[in-house]
């Protein structure tokens, strides 16, 4: 296995070496891309939902809902707060948590995002990425309670209560971000070398860098010449899968996740997302 491994890192030196110029030109776009797409937004609601779930928000969590899920109302505040947050935050937030299924039936893209970079700038088209975002959510939400016989109710509190909730909250937003950002350049390297093999600027390659780098494929299959409803369909099950990218990120971030059974669940999301998006879309 550790020869393997050697071998795998020195075809990536190589790599590195022969193709610098493209290379650097993709951390160029992955950069542009984070910086004034992700970050912004990323940085202040992941920085809210540390200082909201320190505040106690769960206490206003009507009981019967939690009741309802099957999971206290404390874990039930850190769903509702990814929602605005997006992922990979819920995993943070989920960190400790003894509720396995929670990690594979919350996955929440940032709704910010989605409405003013990919609805506004990409899609320029609101309603539409407001079809993707209803989709998202309510396919989410009926995962959440598909699992609830696998949930464990616990009522605790995961973080240790500090009076200094202006920097932890702080430092707690730039480590995750650090992660988000790390794999991103790592996933850059995988997608220069895509775009060398493959034929560029069609659906496929599109959409296949979208499974790899959900906000980088958003964007390409945005510039495609398909209807628009076609574009919305590719890009939810992109933000829904939530790409090899976040994948990573949702493993660095939290070591409980079992890979093979998240993937699975991603995948049957997907499907979930997929019908209600039809659904929304015949009864216009």
């Amino acid at each position: 296995m550790k020869k393997i491994l050697l071998i795998i890192l020195i075809l990536i030196e190589l790599f590195i070496c022969f193709y610098s110029k493209e290379i650097i030109k993709e951390f160029t776009i992955t950069l542009n891309l984070c910086l004034y797409s992700l970050m912004p937004s990323m940085f202040f609601q992941i920085f809210l939902s540390n200082i909201l779930i320190n505040l106690d928000l769960y206490k206003l969590i009507p009981v019967k809902i939690s009741i309802f899920f099957n999971i206290s109302r404390y874990e039930l505040s850190i769903i509702i707060i990814s929602l605005f947050a997006g992922y990979p935050n819920n995993i943070k937030l989920l960190n400790n948590s003894k509720n396995e299924y929670l990690y594979y039936s919350s996955n929440y893209v940032n709704p910010l995002f989605l409405i003013s970079t990919v609805g506004t700038l990409y899609l320029k088209n609101i309603k539409v990425s407001i079809i993707i975002l209803i989709s998202h959510i309510l396919s989410n939400i009926i995962m959440l309670y598909i699992f609830r016989n696998k949930y464990i109710v616990t009522d605790y509190n995961i973080y240790n209560k500090n009076t200094n909730l202006y920097s932890n909250s702080l430092r707690n937003t730039i480590n995750t971000l650090v992660i988000i950002f790390s794999n991103l350049l790592f996933i850059s390297l995988l997608i220069t070398l895509l775009k060398l093999l493959l034929p560029f600027n069609n659906v496929i390659s599109s959409f296949i860098i979208g499974i790899i780098e959900f906000s980088r494929g958003t964007y390409e299959i945005s510039i495609l010449k398909l209807n628009i409803y076609l574009k919305g369909l590719l890009i939810l099950i992109i933000i829904t899968f939530g790409s090899l990218s976040v994948h990573f990120q949702m493993i660095c971030i939290n070591e409980k996740i079992k890979y093979i059974k998240y993937l699975l669940y991603r995948l049957l999301n997907v499907l979930i997302s997929i019908v209600i998006y039809s659904i929304i879309i015949l009864m216009k």
